[in-house]
């Protein structure tokens, strides 16, 4: 009974062993680094910064520091933040690259890139 135990512990115990390796230790090189959130600041007509660089993953944060109400809208119109107050704030997590304007005042531009560094 007792190598019964025994055995059952050591394949328990290597099993284990076996699952950490495989799951764990996959990529122990890599750095895992969290998302950052960016900040666009619309003000006096402009997007600042109007053309910014993140991490796939990264968040950014588009907040309306104007007087008059803006919006983020995709260049091809695929998704819009809608009209945003003085004060308000939308926020998109950033998958791909793409070019925006403010369809309220379509002077008004800008891009998210994602940085392959």
């Amino acid at each position: 009974m007792k190598a019964i135990v025994k055995n059952l512990s050591v394949l328990i115990l290597g099993t284990a062993l076996g699952i950490l390796i495989l799951t764990g230790f996959k990529n122990s090189n890599e750095i895992i680094v969290p998302p950052t959130t960016h900040t666009v600041i619309i003000s006096q007509m402009k997007f600042n910064p109007e053309n910014l660089k993140v991490k796939k993953g990264d968040k950014v944060v588009w907040i309306n520091k104007d007087i008059v109400p803006h919006d983020v809208t995709e260049i091809n119109k695929k998704w819009t933040s809608g009209p945003l107050k003085t004060g308000d704030k939308w926020s998109k997590t950033i998958n791909g690259n793409f070019d925006y304007f403010c369809s309220i005042h379509v002077v008004m531009k800008g891009s998210v890139t994602i940085d392959k560094k």
